[in-house]
């Protein structure tokens, strides 16, 4: 099949979490000396140079790509690690570590070959072993991670999850730079699930045995990739330190070195406009925006592709049941929130907009039939109150409600010193609180602690949380990110199914959606299960947003978009001092 042939198919595929993006080559530096009375020109190479200091929230410290959950741990790993193939500016697949690849006729295989001076950042070369390496992990019984529907389509899968084989036949090295994936179906989503960040079998492999990942999964922190970056040195609650890669063999990434350097959400502007940091990545508040703008910081505007979003525990507690869920929809009024929250003054816009249904803005699972299709929960307190006494749960004498003798306590998972949840909080206290007769307990956990209670260590903490908000980055126009985030096989600890949600219709329907290769025909069956998400209440939407990138202007030639973050961007970014 033609490369062009692939290249087309690929826009239609979903993207991996771990793809960097790609732009034009480097300029090099046209120098003009003279050496024995005679005048020479030659190309100098241009060196690696600058600081570049980037304000996140905090990093957990988790970068091994196989294991990592929380976007600012991938924020390492896009630039330690490198995958087969990247999304570009345009948001077209290319070649990354691959050279080429060609899917077979019957759509159910695909092999690459790989670049040959690819080096890891110890010198060792990259070859097709660690690519079958790093996806075995992936396939193996032991895994506890979050990717493993990366594999779950391959050959071999179940026989080698199962322990009836030791081999896992999904991915073959055919030789040292040539590698084939099988799969059983020629599914849409297939191209993607070759992209996965690859890892060096002999520095995570030296201890591995199948059936037991747990020497894989135990490095976090001291990572090695053949990326552009390599991590230098983590602090807790600090930084994160990443110097040039000097083995690196690709194009680009020409800052010497990149400081992540945690910052409260309430005093980031602050560190911004003092140069305490130089970057603010996907900022969505209109007043800092203001702010920025008006002190003279470089922006680059453009719509997220994600949403802020609240989720239920759809397992335990009162929010299982979906009048309860609905009912609190009803009682929670995100267009007071979005209209006030993402005003702004200076362009006397509202910078955000509400949605019902679980799709990124830039989804081609979007049109006037989905729209049509869900149920808007415009904010009406007597409907929640007629719900919650449908679904048992009455006033008492003392204004609370209960049922069966349990008062209904919503536990709510939040986040100290976050700008969105210090105005949502006493909105619920006025409406679920004070409105409802709910009693609302909030707990403040830090982030890496909220991940623990939905994801890393979740079966463990079911009864500890009723609902949660944060918010996601979709890397893909592909809908088909839903999979993970609402099938049944994905409820457990290191897996994504955060509000524990079982249907077993909605399980079939994203088992059918993934292997339909056209769109159009595609687009219906994820809109039937967004329908089924919206009438469930599963979860709840509170934003969509424009997104962003606030920098010096030292900070030149940073393009990013909505499927091209700011790792990607470094690329062809320089400082200019």
């Amino acid at each position: 099949m033609k490369k062009s042939l692939v290249l087309l198919l690929a826009l239609v595929m979903i993207a991996s979490a771990f793809l960097a993006g790609c732009s034009p080559k480097e300029e090099a530096v046209t120098e003009t000396t003279a050496a024995a009375g005679e005048e020479t020109t030659e190309a100098a190479a241009v060196e690696p140079s600058g600081t570049l200091i980037v304000g996140i929230t905090e990093a957990s410290g988790n970068f091994n790509p196989l294991y990592y959950s929380s976007a600012y741990d991938g924020y390492v790993v896009d630039m330690v690690f490198e995958g087969l193939i990247k999304r570009n500016f345009e948001g077209e697949y290319e070649g990354n570590i691959a050279e080429s690849w060609e899917i077979s006729e019957d759509g159910k295989s695909i092999t690459f070959n790989m670049k040959k001076d690819v080096v890891f950042s110890d010198g060792q070369p990259m070859t097709a072993q660690d690519v079958v390496f790093t996806y075995q992990v992936l396939a193996d019984p032991s895994y506890t991670g979050r990717y493993s529907s990366t594999v779950k389509d391959m050959v071999g899968y179940d026989e080698y999850y199962a322990g009836e084989t030791t081999e896992f036949t999904g991915v073959e090295a055919i030789d040292d730079y040539t590698v084939k994936f099988n799969f059983k179906e020629a599914l849409r989503v297939n191209f993607a699930n070759c992209g996965f960040a690859i890892v060096p079998k002999h520095y995570y492999g030296k201890d591995f045995a199948v059936g037991n990942t747990a020497a894989v999964e135990a490095i976090t922190t001291e990572v090695m990739g053949s990326g552009p970056y390599v991590v230098s040195q983590f602090k807790e609650k600090e930084l994160v330190y990443l110097e040039r890669n000097p083995l690196f063999v690709g194009e680009g990434f020409m800052i010497q070195e990149i400081i992540l350097k945690f910052v409260d959400q309430t005093t980031d502007i602050v560190e911004l406009t003092s140069g305490g940091v130089d970057l603010l990545a996907g900022v969505i508040d209109p007043k800092k925006i203001s702010e920025a703008r008006n002190a003279g910081f470089s922006i680059n505007q453009y719509n997220r592709s994600g949403y802020g979003y609240v989720k239920t525990n759809c397992e335990y507690g009162p929010t299982a049941d979906p009048k309860v869920r609905q009912a609190l929809y009803y009682s929670f009024n995100v267009k007071e929130f979005v209209n006030s929250y993402y005003y702004d003054a200076d362009t006397d816009q509202v910078l955000a907009v509400t949605q019902y249904h679980p799709f990124s803005q830039i989804s081609w699972a979007i049109d006037d039939a989905l729209l049509d299709s869900m149920i808007e929960y415009d904010f009406d307190l007597e409907k929640a109150k007629a719900l919650l006494d449908e679904a048992g749960w009455t006033v008492g004498a003392d204004g609370f409600r209960y049922k069966d003798g349990q008062v209904f306590e919503l536990k709510i998972a939040a986040m100290p010193d976050h700008d969105i949840l210090a105005t949502l909080i006493p909105m619920w206290e006025r409406d679920w609180g004070q409105g409802l007769g709910i009693k609302l307990t909030v707990a403040y956990l830090e982030f890496n602690t909220i991940l623990d209670y939905v994801i890393y260590n979740s079966d463990a903490n079911v009864q500890n949380w009723s609902l949660f908000f944060l918010a996601t980055s979709i890397t893909t126009p592909d809908p088909h990110t839903l999979y993970t985030s609402f099938h049944s096989d994905y409820i457990g600890s290191g897996m994504d199914n955060t509000s524990r949600y079982s249907n077993p219709k909605v399980d079939e329907l994203l088992d059918q959606a993934k292997a339909i290769m056209d769109i159009e025909e595609a687009k219906p069956v994820y809109q039937e299960i967004a329908k089924i998400l919206n009438e469930e209440a599963v979860m709840m939407p509170v934003y969509a947003n424009t997104y962003f990138d606030i920098y010096a202007p030292k900070l030149v030639d940073f393009k990013t978009s909505s499927l091209y973050n700011w790792v990607a961007a470094l690329k062809d970014a320089k400082i200019v001092e």
